[in-house]
């Protein structure tokens, strides 16, 4: 699970579903394996969504930031 910049979570499983604040499913992200294990943005400006999955890793350029842990 991660959270973007505006507040999305980013939920894994079967791909990658994006809540709102409201817990609106807003978006889908699918991976085309069994299943999802685990989701976080990274890479300099944290701008790339890393998933990894049953079989590979991905990393996907995104058009918004991951939230600044500090």
């Amino acid at each position: 699970m991660t959270i973007d910049e505006q507040g999305n979570v980013y939920l894994t499983g079967k791909g990658v579903t994006v809540f709102d604040l409201e817990g609106k499913q807003i978006e889908h992200i699918d991976v085309n394996e069994p299943w999802t294990a685990n989701v976080c943005f990274g890479g300099k400006d944290r701008r790339t969504l890393f998933i990894t999955a049953s079989k590979s890793f991905y990393g996907l350029q995104m058009k918004v930031k991951g939230v600044d842990s500090q």
